[in-house]
């Protein structure tokens, strides 16, 4: 047990600081455009649960990536390894370039749908659109980076995210304000900085593969429909899932969030954005590392080792979640303090972190519990059952917080309670699943 425990932390710490690189790139981009004034930094809140429905169809791709080069790897199958790669690859130039031209027609109407309007509308919609014209470029970062976590290397990807996010920082300032004779692009700029980044990231992350990873010359393999098909099978399920999270969470903004008014909103974007989604990192490390191990775990027939391997990641992932909590219940006054000066709004920011950190050991054992079944390559209904969590969050939210007058706590405990419930029905389907029995993997379900 020590050995998995110690392989879990090795693959957990590298994720989680990736993660919060990536975080990085919404902090940049938050922080260079304020002297363009109140109404870009208004814009910038509007994309935000909008970008998060863009890594859903991204994650379309790279989550059935990640779990087919994690079992190739683990089984030494090295020509289906090279296979699921080259597929994954040009299906992605395809596929991305599709989300980009459908994305940019829609880019009015998803800001708008939003609650967008006026000056911060039309900056939404620059720095929207621009987002989906490099779009190919951004995609490419996660999905690179799952090849490297399914080979069990989550140092490299690490890496070129910190390359990535000082880049991005540089090219920020030089791209919205014109420094060094650029052209100043304004709240565009941002969006460039962004494309161009990430995409450097994801070239030297395909460097790297074909020279180090003994995958020279797989590119030149065709893809194939049925690893395509393979690869969806997986990652379809969970990117619906995240898409149905970016939405259902957007009609909560909207039908209970709105009414409240703007000081509660603002309440939610300090203790949201600005406390409990880097503290999401932190859970999240050890979660995505149980995939990874668990995935190549199972290539290897050690089922065993996968559940050792597993249960250790889980006890990561509670262990930081609950020290979150205490975090977020004897620190979140001083946490939100650093966000804002306005004693209403950090009166709000803190009731949500709050309530919020009853939550937070929950969703570390959910979403292991998930990436455990998503390396395992059993997706389908784990996502019916997020997709169905999700969705009962948005008329219990209204309910608590209009109907029985509770205002915001209602809705932050509408949240907690909607968690709860999803981790139960999980938990009750993970058992079933008996991933660790020696069974052959299969992606069926």
């Amino acid at each position: 047990m020590r050995a998995s425990i110690r392989e879990a932390f090795f693959l957990s710490w590298p994720i989680t600081l990736s993660l919060l690189l990536h975080a990085g790139y919404r902090v940049n981009d938050q922080y260079w455009v304020k002297d363009l004034g109140p109404d870009a930094q208004a814009a910038m809140g509007l994309t935000s649960f909008l970008l998060i429905l863009n890594f859903a169809f991204i994650s379309l791709l790279s989550t059935g990536t990640l779990a087919r080069v994690a079992q190739s790897s683990g089984a030494g199958n090295w020509s289906q390894l090279r296979h699921s790669f080259s597929t994954s690859c040009y299906s992605g130039l395809v596929w991305f370039g599709v989300i980009a031209v459908a994305g940019w027609f829609a880019t009015p109407f998803l800001v708008q749908s939003s609650g967008g309007s006026g000056n911060p509308a039309a900056l939404a919609e620059d720095y929207l659109g621009t987002i989906y014209l490099v779009l190919p470029l951004i995609g490419f970062k996660p999905l690179i980076d799952s090849v490297f976590f399914g080979l069990g290397n989550t140092v490299v990807p690490m890496l070129l995210s910190g390359l990535s996010v000082a880049l991005n920082a540089i090219l920020n300032p030089v791209l919205i304000y014109g420094w060094w004779g650029m052209p100043a692009m304004g709240i565009e700029g941002a969006a460039w900085s962004t494309g161009i980044s990430r995409a450097v990231s994801a070239l030297i992350g395909i460097v790297v593969l074909l020279r180090y990873f003994d995958l020279k010359g797989c590119l030149r393999e065709s893809p194939t429909w049925n690893e395509l098909k393979k690869i969806c099978r997986i990652g379809g399920p969970v990117a619906f899932s995240h898409a149905t999270f970016a939405i259902c969470f957007t009609l909560i903004l909207k039908t209970s969030v709105a009414p409240l008014g703007p000081t509660v909103q603002a309440g939610l974007a300090v203790g949201f954005n600005g406390i409990e989604s880097l503290s999401y990192c932190g859970l999240m490390g050890p979660a995505m590392a149980s995939a990874s191990l668990v995935g190549r775990r199972l290539g290897a027939r050690d089922f065993e080792g996968a559940k050792r391997g597993a249960y250790a990641c889980l006890g990561m992932s509670v262990g930081f979640a609950t020290m979150t909590s205490v975090v977020f219940l004897t620190a979140g006054h001083f946490l939100s303090d650093i966000y804002t000066d306005d004693l209403v709004i950090l009166t709000e920011a803190v009731l949500y972190l709050h309530i919020v950190a009853y939550s937070q050991v929950i969703t570390a054992a959910d979403s292991t519990l998930q990436q455990i079944m998503a390396g395992a390559g059993r997706t389908v209904q784990m996502a019916i059952l997020n997709i169905c969590g999700f969705i009962s969050r948005v008329p219990l939210a209204f309910w608590m917080s209009a109907t029985l007058g509770m205002g915001a706590a209602g809705i932050w405990w509408a949240l907690n309670i909607a968690n709860y419930l999803k981790l139960g029905a999980i938990f009750v389907l993970f058992r079933r699943m008996h991933i660790f029995s020696p069974t052959p993997p299969s992606t069926d379900e």
